[in-house]
């Protein structure tokens, strides 16, 4: 007799529940969050930036432009740069071109090349990152849509490690 009235008793509250779930569900829907926040360009932003580099790497390893930090309007930034393709040894290379936050009109100072080299070695891996010093003072520090930083035909000097 316990078993057939725990089995009416399950039974009903099973039923409940089935006939309760949909009324229990919300219409309340929650909007994603950005992790990290994405970057906000606003109208203060200078686009499709260049920076012209020449690999002068002692041991002629290969390298990879990664990211590109910089001052403007008294703060620092660090920006995500590449190139179409790796630069050899001894070539001149330019970024693709990037969008700079809080730069469009401003003085863009302090720049620093991230890197990753990668040596002529068989069997040679990727370094981890590697930051250039300051590149010297541009002649025209000003930013503006379609610039390329890097005076000369050499453009920013990567040195010798």
């Amino acid at each position: 007799m316990k078993r057939i009235t725990l089995a009416v008793v399950a039974t009903i509250i099973l039923g409940a529940l089935i006939l309760a779930l949909p009324k229990l569900k919300s219409e309340v829907r929650a909007n994603p969050v950005a992790e990290p926040a994405a970057p906000q360009l606003g109208s203060k932003a200078c686009k499709n930036v260049k920076f012209k580099f020449t690999n002068n790497r002692g041991d002629h390893a290969t390298i990879r432009i990664e990211k590109v930090s910089y001052r403007a309007y008294s703060k620092d930034h660090t920006e995500l740069v590449h190139t179409s393709n790796d630069c050899a040894y001894g070539h001149t290379c330019t970024t693709t071109g990037d969008n700079l936050p809080d730069a469009d009109g401003r003085d863009v100072t302090s720049i620093q090349l991230q890197y990753k080299y990668k040596s002529t070695a068989v069997g040679a891996n990727w370094s981890d990152l590697v930051q250039t010093p300051n590149q010297p003072t541009v002649a025209s520090p000003k930013c503006y849509d379609g610039k390329t930083y890097g005076d000369g035909s050499k453009g920013f000097y990567i040195p010798p490690q």
